[in-house]
């Protein structure tokens, strides 16, 4: 049998990373698995959108002899979205490729331990993104003075504490200057996620930290035109901020509806988030993503007025209950990235992933398997150009304080 090279070794990434790779990204994440992916409407570098945001004022009811309305016109404003970059590595040691060289099965299931393993991070980090602002910010920080052992802010809420891990590299800077402010590249050594009392330890140098700081994926974080992550649904969802360069200030029209009033999650406050989502935007919510806690709450009141909790079987197999509707049962699922006591109503059809690929290798050398600089291995990049955006921001309602059982 020939031995194994970087020929072979780009075969088996090719037939057994690739497909893997897709399917898993889909199917285990409860929001992509139902977002839309399509790369129409990219031109260049952005993805342009055409939305009608004002009617004709020149309408109205005359008597005879009246002069006629005057003139107006339809208003319309194109939506800009810029497309972001994700990207996964794996690094092949050299002597590997050689000690296996007789077996290229062996070598292929070590290349599907890195790529299983590298999928699953980063699916984890693209699932953050999507319940992000766009800017990177993971958490906030709370006082520490001259430790390795990071405070976070006494608000910082469970579905926070979850994103940090042992090994995660990250930066603590402000929003104005994420990566050199306090640390840069250091790496999470502990998590206690006792809540309240949020804390991470970091390696390196000890630091100290205000309110004012902020904590970074290292390398992701950036505000306004320096936005590296993905625009998540905290940014898209909501009725303040200009979102793809159309402000709701402006255009009223171009805001999502809120409510705050937070308590136990029943199917009234459902249903009026849902009344009022249709009386701005002509749309119905096809799903209702929130928490476990809100989730539980939610089945809570159903059990409390001895009500069956009907369920769905959503894409990916996921499970959901059921919300009642006048327009028919609307899905309530959740997601381990919603932040605490939130529910999102979607109109699923006004949400879309733009890209201008899907997740791929960098071979436009010819090669998956590129030389790694001054060391004996190799390495392998994916990449997929991608925003999350939406044509109709009213189509959206977002529920905050919502009790957690």
């Amino acid at each position: 049998m020939a031995g194994a090279d970087t020929t072979t070794a780009d075969k088996a990434l090719k037939e057994f990373y690739e497909p893997a790779l897709v399917e898993e990204l889909n199917q285990d994440n409860v929001l992509l698995a139902h977002i839309e992916t399509t790369d129409e409407d990219v031109e260049g570098r952005e993805v342009v959108l055409s939305l009608h945001v004002s009617r004709n004022s020149g309408v109205g009811a005359r008597k005879a002899g009246d002069n006629l309305p005057s003139a107006g016109a339809q208003g319309y404003i194109d939506e800009r979205v810029k497309t972001k970059r994700n990207y996964g590595r794996i690094q092949i040691d050299g002597e590997l490729i050689r000690t296996m060289k007789s077996d290229r099965g062996s070598f292929t299931r070590a290349v599907d331990s890195e790529s299983r393993g590298v999928v699953e991070d980063l699916k984890r980090d693209v699932n953050r993104q999507l319940w992000g602002t766009a800017d990177g910010v993971i958490a906030t920080c709370g006082t520490t003075t001259s430790s390795n052992t990071i405070v976070l802010a006494a608000s910082t809420p469970q579905s926070t504490a979850r994103q940090f891990e042992v090994g995660m590299v990250i930066d603590i800077g402000t929003t104005s200057s994420p990566f050199n402010q306090i640390a840069n590249g250091v790496m999470i050594t502990a998590v206690d996620p006792t809540a309240g009392a949020v804390t991470i330890t970091v390696d390196g140098s000890a630091v100290s930290t205000t309110s004012s700081h902020r904590i970074y994926r290292h390398g992701a974080g950036g505000s306004g035109t320096n936005q590296r992550e993905v625009t998540g649904l905290q940014a898209i969802v909501d009725s303040t901020g200009t979102l793809f360069n159309v402000n709701p200030t402006t255009y009223p029209v171009w805001a999502s509806y809120e409510d705050s009033a937070g308590g136990n999650a029943t199917e009234l406050k459902f249903q009026k988030a849902m009344d009022k989502t249709r009386i701005q935007s002509g749309q119905d919510i096809s799903m209702i993503l929130t928490t476990d806690g809100v989730y539980r709450n939610y089945f809570a009141q159903l059990q409390a007025s001895k009500r069956y909790a009907n369920t769905q079987t959503l894409n990916g197999g996921f499970e959901a209950l059921t919300v009642s509707s006048g327009r028919g049962p609307v899905s309530l699922s959740w997601d381990r990235d919603c932040p605490d006591g939130t529910a999102i109503g979607l109109s699923l059809k006004n949400l879309k992933q733009y890209q201008k690929s899907d997740w791929e290798f960098m071979q436009e050398d010819g090669a998956v398997l590129s030389r790694v600089q001054g060391q004996d291995a190799y390495e392998a990049t994916l990449f997929k150009y991608h925003e999350l955006a939406t044509n109709r921001r009213n189509a959206f309602f977002k529920l905050t304080g919502l009790t957690e059982s």
